[in-house]
């Protein structure tokens, strides 16, 4: 359980640094409320972004698809506890994050998906 914990932890530093290279600001990770957790909450030119990472091993079925409708009920439930804990009028995207390791020898791949309602 171990591994599998750091390896979705590699995979959200990886996300978190693609956000970072976008000029995205970083507010919080791995936010809590309740049973509901939001992987990064992050902003950027006026709009706030909740998004959910997904890290897997040489990919044969695509990771966003673990992004279950009920994962998305919770994303929206957590976005509104986080908004009555930090008022913003900024709009809201939810969003998610593929980091897909192919092969140790490679960089991962990271596919980004603004708009998890679009996907």
């Amino acid at each position: 359980m171990a591994r599998h914990n750091e390896f979705g932890k590699w995979g959200e530093d990886v996300a978190a640094n693609y956000l970072l290279q976008h000029d995205f600001e970083i507010l919080a990770r791995n936010w809590r409320h309740e049973h509901k957790e939001i992987d990064i909450i992050a902003q950027r030119q006026g709009k706030l972004y909740f998004i959910e990472v997904k890290t897997r091993h040489g990919e044969e079925w695509n990771a966003e698809e673990a992004i279950t409708s009920k994962k998305r009920s919770l994303m929206w439930r957590a976005m509104m506890a986080w908004k009555l804990q930090h008022p913003s009028l900024m709009p809201v995207c939810y969003s998610a994050i593929a980091v897909v390791m192919k092969a140790p020898y490679l960089p991962p791949e990271i596919r980004w998906h603004e708009d998890l309602w679009n996907m």
